[in-house]
């Protein structure tokens, strides 16, 4: 585990709720020179702390269907089971797979326009790995916030929500903005010249077009990607199912989520659980605790749940590349 003093931490927490901005804007608010700023990043990437930038896109926006599947394997080898997930990070419409623990053994996120898309990736696997998957679940995202890592720097609550799933609706954007994505999405912290170079446009051009699709909430925010458990913390994802619910309580249950500075995504999806929600902590007595929380407040409405730990995370882009 790497040792961060608390100028580190609000460096982390500055960096995850834009990871674009200025470093003289973060020296400032973390008390710090632009060169003490420069310093600890890079320090904190050579760590292995900091594992990339990346953009978040609503590619709901841009007509994508947001698929996503969990496999039980069965009869591998950790070689095969390696090869299985080579194959899987290298298909370009999966944006994020990762190992877990639970029910399951690998779960992925994956961008298509299409269900006939969708099916082709499907059969391809059942082809090559048909007799080395158990079960499979198959869901579809309808809506994914994130609320910034708050836990950082200790806060007790978190107020901000960042939806960056929605349903598909096709939003009219050119091939010049769709690279743009694309070179955003894989580092947020790219210049806007350097994206001038290799788009063959204007400075200027590249910082109206990115400024448009902010504003079209096509580009949502700019988060980082660290090595948690670098950083001591572990990632589980809570499944719950609800009974008797009424408006007001699921009103209730979702500020809980939103507030809770641990709870870093909320996920709607169909055909899953009522609530899937993913929690970022030091241990797991602490993740049970704040299961207990929920039990305390919520006990009348909680029918069941479940938990998977996200222990290895293999690919993570948030735009089929």
């Amino acid at each position: 585990m790497v040792e961060l003093d608390i100028k580190d931490r609000k460096i982390l927490y500055e960096i995850d709720t834009n990871s674009r901005q200025p470093y003289h804007k973060i020296a400032k608010k973390v008390g710090l020179s632009k060169d003490s700023i420069t310093y600890r990043i890079n320090k904190l990437k050579e760590s292995g702390v900091i594992k990339k930038f990346h953009t978040l896109i609503d590619v709901g926006k841009l007509g994508f269907i947001s698929f996503r599947l969990y496999l039980k394997l069965q009869n591998t080898t950790p070689e095969k089971e390696n090869e299985i997930i080579e194959f899987i990070k290298n298909k370009n419409i999966v944006t994020w797979s990762a190992s877990i623990d639970g029910d399951y053994d690998l779960g992925m996120w994956i961008l298509v326009k299409s269900v006939k898309e969708m099916n082709i990736f499907w059969k391809e696997v059942l082809r090559k790995y048909i007799n080395f998957i158990d079960k499979r679940w198959l869901t579809i995202f309808a809506k994914v916030s994130y609320f910034p890592r708050t836990y950082f720097v200790d806060k007790k609550q978190n107020f901000d929500e960042y939806v960056f799933i929605t349903e598909p609706e096709e939003v009219k954007i050119d091939e010049k903005d769709i690279e743009i994505l694309k070179l955003l999405a894989q580092d947020s912290r790219i210049s806007v010249l350097d994206i001038s170079k290799k788009l063959k446009l204007t400075p200027k051009t590249v910082s109206s077009r990115i400024t448009d699709l902010e504003k079209r909430k096509i580009i949502i925010g700019y988060r980082t990607m660290f090595d948690l458990e670098k950083l001591g913390y572990q990632y589980f994802k809570l499944h719950i199912n609800l009974h008797n619910v009424t408006e007001e309580r699921e009103k209730k249950f979702r500020a809980f989520v939103k507030q809770h500075p641990n709870i870093i995504y909320d996920n709607e999806v169909l055909g899953g659980d009522d609530f899937e929600i993913e929690i970022q902590i030091g241990t797991l007595p602490e993740f049970r605790a704040v299961i207990d929380d929920l039990k305390k407040q919520f006990s009348d409405i909680i029918k069941e749940y479940k938990h998977i730990t996200i222990y290895k995370e293999h690919k993570f882009v948030f735009f089929p590349l």
